[in-house]
C-alpha cells in the first residue's frame, strides 16, 4: 500500500469514528409513534387486529410509505380511515407466503402512500399503495422466485393477486386483481410468465434489471 493509500484510509477512519450514530429504523419509528396521531394509530391497529391480521406484519414496517423516503419523506405514513381495512385481503395473502417462507413481514419496504409522496417516489397514478391494497417487499434472494409464481398461479384468481417484479427480489404484492408485470410493467416481463419459444436467460426469467416504477 502506497504512503498516500494509506494516510487516505486512515483519514476515512478516523472521519467515521468520530462521527454521530445515526437511529435506526426502530428507533425512527418510535420516534414517530411519538409523534403521531395515538388516537389515530390505535383504531387502525384495532381494525387491523379485528380482521386477524394485525401481527402480520410489525407495524414499523407495514407503515413504511416509500423506499425513497429520505428524498419523499416522511418514512412512516398513516392511512386516512376510509381505507384502514383495504391492506386487509393483501395482508392475508402475505399471511400464507410468510407460512412457506417466501416473504418475511420485516422486509416490507413500501405500504400506503399519499399522492405527494407517490408522486415523489415515481408511483403510477393509479398506484395501489394510494388506496392502502399493496406491499412491496424485499426479498432474502431470489430462490423462492419459482415457489411464489406457482402460489400465484394456483392461488391468484381466487385471491386476486396481483404481483409485480421490479428486481428478482424487489416485489410488489396487491389484492386488485389477478395480474402479473415485470421492469416494463407488462406481464411478458415478469418472472411468472414463460412465453412459447424463449431460451436462456429469457426463459429462466433473468432479465437485464433496471430500476423501476413502483
Amino acid at each position: 500500500m502506497t504512503l498516500q493509500r494509506l494516510l487516505l484510509l486512515l483519514i476515512v477512519l478516523s472521519t467515521t469514528g468520530c462521527a454521530p450514530l445515526l437511529p435506526d429504523a426502530t428507533q425512527r419509528y418510535e420516534a414517530w409513534r411519538r409523534s403521531t396521531d395515538a388516537t389515530a394509530l390505535a383504531d387502525y391497529e384495532g381494525t387491523l387486529a379485528r380482521a386477524g391480521v394485525g401481527k402480520v406484519v410489525p407495524m414499523s414496517t407495514l407503515l413504511r410509505s416509500s423506499r425513497r423516503w429520505r428524498t419523499c419523506g416522511p418514512e412512516f405514513l398513516l392511512p386516512p380511515r376510509e381505507h384502514a381495512d383495504k391492506i386487509v385481503p393483501t395482508l392475508r395473502v402475505v399471511a400464507q407466503l410468510e407460512r412457506m417462507g417466501i416473504v418475511e413481514g420485516g422486509n416490507v419496504r413500501s405500504g400506503y402512500r399519499s399522492a405527494e409522496v407517490n408522486r415523489c417516489a415515481g408511483g403510477s397514478t393509479r398506484s395501489r399503495h394510494l388506496r392502502n391494497n399493496a406491499l412491496d417487499f424485499d426479498l432474502t434472494d431470489d430462490t423462492r422466485t419459482e415457489a411464489l409464481c406457482e402460489f400465484w398461479r394456483r392461488q391468484g384468481p381466487s385471491l386476486r393477486i396481483g404481483l409485480g417484479f421490479y428486481t428478482p427480489t424487489r416485489i410488489h404484492i396487491d389484492t386488485a386483481g389477478h395480474r402479473t408485470w415485470g421492469t416494463d410493467y407488462r406481464r411478458g416481463t415478469s418472472l411468472c410468465v414463460r412465453s412459447p419459444g424463449r431460451t436462456g436467460a429469457a426463459a429462466s426469467g433473468r432479465l437485464p434489471w433496471r430500476p423501476a416504477r413502483t
